[in-house]
């Protein structure tokens, strides 16, 4: 069932990327000083490059990893139909891994770094402790791995002619 598998998905991949980035964030600045708009200590500068970084990374692994699971007949095609918004987000990313990473990536700095940012300036955070942030960044960590897992698996694992060409066993 498609839905069952993309909610594995969003739960794998919301789950390890909150744990690996609020951990991370944490080891890297504990006890330091808060951190601030600009400077040495930038959250700012900490959102725009994790906004880059993550969506790259995950889509690096994630369509790969869907796409070979789908050629060893594991999964089956997805389609969720023309209605579906993020079929049809999905269905305009390019066929080559890198390509779709790279798009990915461009989406966390055009869309979510800026989107969180005036968010952040909206609720009045001016400075923010080591502690809090950890905590802040693996919660939007995970939050932005749960939305896009979608459409990268989607990518992954939607039917066309290179799809039935494996799951035929042709070349």
């Amino acid at each position: 069932m498609p839905n069952k598998h993309v909610l594995h998905e969003i739960l794998v991949c919301a789950g390890s990327n909150m744990i690996f980035n609020g951990i991370s964030a944490w080891l890297l600045m504990k006890g330091g000083g808060n951190l601030q708009w600009g400077g040495d200590t930038s959250f700012a500068a900490d959102v725009v490059v994790t906004a880059f970084l993550l969506p790259l990374i995950v889509a690096f692994i994630v369509i790969p990893l869907q796409r070979s699971k789908l050629s060893k007949g594991e999964l089956q095609p997805i389609n969720l139909g023309p209605s579906s918004f993020m079929q049809s987000l999905a269905d305009r990313f390019p066929a080559s891994t890198a390509k779709s990473a790279l798009l990915f990536g461009l989406i966390g700095i055009l869309i979510i770094a800026p989107v969180t940012l005036a968010g952040l300036y909206l609720f009045g955070v001016q400075t923010i402790s080591p502690e809090y942030y950890a905590i802040f960044k693996g919660l939007w960590a995970g939050l932005i791995a749960a939305i896009l897992v979608v459409p990268m698996v989607l990518i992954a694992l939607r039917e066309n002619a290179f799809t039935h060409t494996i799951a035929a066993g042709g070349n």
